[in-house]
Order: structure tokens, then sequence, then C-alpha cells
């Protein structure tokens, strides 16, 4: 029987990137690809790094012309219901093609010493005394058994490990379902000769609807994201489409697909197994991007296997355990922070979401500067926001439901902060405090249930 020390389910950019920074350990890694070689599994062909993720991490460099680069730009701008008041933010940003960079971070990670295995579906664990001690993986050749001490499980979306863990193992085995994902519909879109080009991003966080470059300079993309199902989505662009007045375009071609929007499992690891990326539903609670937040637990994860591999020792729960408090401290508290305050900040109706727009309450330039990084209001500009919030109810701008809504969620999202910030350091305690922040989570509710 063939012997590895990780195996790595799915080679998509977080699979990719943690078999490499474990090749560059010195383990021995194969990554798991249930695709051909020459597929890519997304239903994406665009998606977003930033240039300092792209040092941080020695990711493969895009150069204009490589197959890999689409596009750069530096600005954004977030709008109001009726398109005022923009918050802007900065930051450079590379738009990459999906397949092209994939390929080019399997190729980096071959290069470290990984190995794949392409059309390689995973089929279930192999136990020894209890505890994952190898994998059973499926191709057109047949059936095939491995040892490996340590399962990683980045198959995107079907968590096709996570979900097939025994029950009570020690990482949650939920499947995402609809109430679980954003579905986004990308229309690919041309503007009119002459028109200016799109050289930034800009969105509109109550339809949930933004405006970003691509590949063809004289067009753009016009995405929408919803709960539920592309049905609602549609509905917000619609509704969005009314609303704001965009310059005439002649639509190319649509794209759709899922990313998940909820909050991760409690703990990321177990005995001889771990979760990353979307398997783990990390995706920045403000964008809904997965890429950039999936590659900061990853190379803690890489950090932590290698010590807990080391000298063949098997990577128990205890050995793998600071993967969880290391990921909440590094972004993860504030996520989940950010997660509940967005579901208050986003209820309400059209003209009270101009209001807040105008007021910097909640939707304020503070906040969108530093919107995935968390961030934290003095005592003047909190009591500076109350006093607009009690004088936008006297004049009928704001609903007591809506103020509520609003203050609730900031109340809630300081709880799960506080919570996640006392994350137990061993696994003792774990189940009191996974039972509390159920319990938390319950309380903060969820965007599958507002409606437009």
């Amino acid at each position: 029987m063939e012997s590895f020390d990780v195996l790595v389910v799915g080679g998509g950019t977080t699979g990719s990137f943690l078999a490499r920074r474990l090749a560059e350990r010195g383990l021995r890694v194969l990554v798991a690809e249930k695709e051909g070689e020459g597929a890519i599994g997304s239903s994406y062909d665009i998606f977003h790094l930033g240039t300092k993720d792209i040092a941080r991490w020695a990711l493969p460099t895009p150069r204009r012309g490589d197959g890999a680069w689409a596009f750069e730009f530096s600005g954004s701008a977030a709008y109001s219901a009726l398109g005022r008041h923009p918050k802007p933010s900065s930051g450079a940003v590379v738009g990459l093609h999906k397949r092209e960079y994939t390929v080019a971070m399997r190729r980096r990670a071959g290069e470290a010493g990984a190995a794949f295995a392409y059309g390689a579906e995973f089929r279930g664990f192999l136990f020894e005394g209890g505890r994952i001690a190898g994998a059973r993986l499926e191709s057109a050749e047949g059936s095939r058994e491995l040892r490996c001490r340590l399962v990683a499980d980045c198959s995107g979306i079907p968590s096709a490990a996570r979900t097939t863990l025994p029950e009570g193992y020690g990482v949650e085995t939920f499947a995402l379902g609809p109430r679980d994902l954003f579905y986004v519909v990308l229309r690919y879109v041309a503007y009119p000769e002459g028109g200016t080009p799109v050289t930034g991003t800009r969105s509109w966080p109550f339809y949930k609807t933004w405006e970003a470059p691509q590949a063809d300079p004289k067009g753009a993309i016009l995405g929408v994201g919803a709960s539920l199902g592309y049905d609602r989505a549609e509905r917000a662009f619609e509704l969005f489409s009314r609303a704001i007045e965009l310059p005439p375009y002649e639509l190319r071609r649509i794209e759709r697909g899922t990313t998940p929007y909820r909050r991760p499992p409690y703990s990321f690891v177990a005995d001889g197994f771990a979760v990353l990326g979307d398997a783990a539903c990390l995706t920045r609670p403000g964008s809904g991007e997965g890429c950039a937040s999936a590659l900061v637990q990853a190379e803690i994860v890489a950090e932590v296997a290698q010590a807990a591999l080391r000298g063949g020792a098997y990577p128990s729960r205890e050995l793998l355990w600071p993967i969880n408090g290391r990921y909440i401290e590094a972004q993860g508290r504030e996520y989940a922070g950010l997660l509940a305050t967005l579901v208050g900040a986003t209820a309400g109706s059209a003209e009270e979401n101009e209001y807040l727009f105008a007021r910097d309450i909640v939707f304020s330039r503070k906040t969108f500067a530093s919107l995935d990084g968390g961030v934290s209001f003095t005592a003047a500009e909190l009591l500076r926001m109350g006093l607009f919030l009690g004088l936008g109810f006297l004049g009928g701008k704001l609903r007591a439901s809506t103020i509520g809504a609003l203050i609730g969620a900031a109340k809630k999202a300081e709880l799960l902060k506080e919570h996640y910030a006392a994350f137990p350091a061993s696994p003792r305690g774990y189940e009191a405090w996974a039972d509390e922040a159920e319990g938390l989570w319950a309380s903060a509710g969820s965007m599958a249930d507002q409606v437009l």
C-alpha cells in the first residue's frame, strides 16, 4: 500500500498552496483531484487577489500576457441604495483567470515535490484504532487505497471528506445547503465605444450587487449574489437595475456559481484531519471572496502540521489544535463579528439605507476602509451615530425596527468576538464553548432571512 505524510483532497488554489507549503517543509504530499488534469472545477473565469497577498505567500507572479493575468485595479467605492454617498477604499488588486492561475499554482506545488493524482475522487477514510490512517480513492483505473497520517479536506463546497467523518469525530459534518450559500450571477457586458473604462470596482451593498473590471477593457462584470437561489439573485439585480442608472451595455455571457456564506465549523481539526478553504466556509464576509482567507488558514495549517508530523508522529487532535486558535487570532474573530454585523446592517428599506450612508452610520468611510480586517469605533463616533439614529427616527427616516436591528447586530457581533477571543487553548472545554457559540449564532440570524 502506498504511503504519504499528507493527503490533500482537492487541487484548487487552496489545496495546491497547502501542498506546496507542506512539500517545501520536506513532507510527502499527494493531492487527489477528482477532475482531469486540464479541468478546473470552478464555474467562474475571474477571481481577485491582492498584490500584497501574492507577495506575502510567494505565489506565482502574474504578468500581462501570461494567460493568467486579466487586469489590475486599485480603487473601489461602495454606494447607497440610490447610488449616492460613495465610500472609497483602496488596495492594489489583480484580476486572474481561475483556470490558468490554478495551473500555475499546481505547477509550483509540483516543483516543490508534491505529487498529483488527477481523476481521483475521495471515497472514504481508512481507520486504525478508531483514528484516520489513510483513505480510499476512486478513478477510471479502479479503487486505490493509501496510508497517510493527515487528510486535509480542500475539496470546496462539496466538503467531500469533512461531510463523511464519523459523527462525534471532532469536526462538524454539516453539508452546505441553500441557506449556507450565496448564489452568484456574473454578467460579462460590453459598454459603448468612447465610454469611460472600468478601472475599479463599485458596489451597492443594499442589493448585494457590484461592477468590476474584466479582461476586455471596454467591458465590465456586473455581479449579484443572494442566499437561497439564483432566482433571488436575479430579483435583486432587477431591483438594482431599476434604481441605479448604468450606461447601456451589450450582454456577452453569464456565469453562475456559489460561494459559502455562513460561519465556519467551530473546530477545523480532529485526529489526522484538517479542513480548509470553502470546505471550511472561509470567505470574507464583506466581499464573499475566499481565496485570500483560505491562504491565511493554509499557512497556519502547514506550520502546525509540520510540527505535529515531526519524527513520524501521528497528528492527533491535540497536536493540531493550535490551528483553531491561531486562525481565530489572525482573522476568524473579526470575521465572526463582521458576519453578524452585516445581517443587521443590510436590513431595512432602500430609503433607510440611503439615510445610513448619508450620515455615516455603519456604512462609513472608516468601515469600508477596513471592511475585511475588522473595525472599531471611538466613543465619540458611537455617540454621533446614536444621535443620528435618534434624529432619523424622529424625522421619519428610520423605523424603530431598523434601529433595533442595527443595535442588536452590533451587540451580537461584540458578544461573538469576545466569545471567539476566549476559544479554549486545548480540546478541554471545547464542547461547552461550542454550545455557547451555537446560541450566539442562532441569535445573530442569517442573510437568508432577508427579503428585498
